[in-house]
């Protein structure tokens, strides 16, 4: 499979998740070696009571661009999270949102990715780093 393909199948993947389709319904991933972009616009459903957003958007956010990073370098098994550290920068109370990830570290043992969170003004308003391993799974069986 090439990589463009690869890419694609990635990206059929993302959007593909029940969440993506519903909660996360408009949001938009773009692949690179080892970079994914996470694009997302802010709705009030995300908030907690206090009328930001809540940290489990911080964290799907994170996640899904840092593994996403990962695994345009895995072809033959889906990813799986072993942990991901967040920190919070800033509050978000609306408008739309990048998040940015970064393959940082590839060997036997996993994959190291970082990513980040810009607002429109573009300042980061959420950090992290995680560890992503192979899993069982077979990448080709997940469409099937």
């Amino acid at each position: 499979m090439s990589k463009t393909d690869h890419y694609d199948f990635l990206i059929k993947l993302f959007h593909s998740a029940p969440i993506n389709k519903t909660i996360f319904a408009g949001s938009e991933m773009s692949l690179a070696d080892g970079e994914a972009i996470y694009e997302l616009t802010v709705k009030e459903e995300f908030f907690h009571g206090g009328e930001a957003m809540h940290g489990a958007i911080y964290f799907k956010l994170l996640d899904d661009a840092a593994y996403f990073a990962c695994a345009t370098h895995v072809d033959d098994y889906f990813l799986v999270t072993k942990s991901y550290q967040i920190e919070f920068v800033r509050p978000v109370m609306g408008g739309r949102l990048i998040a940015k990830g970064k393959l940082l570290k590839a060997d036997e043992d996993g994959f190291i990715a970082s990513s980040e969170i810009l607002n429109e003004d573009g300042k980061v308003v959420g950090k992290g780093e995680g560890i992503f391993v192979k899993s069982r799974k077979p990448m080709p069986q997940l469409t099937e």
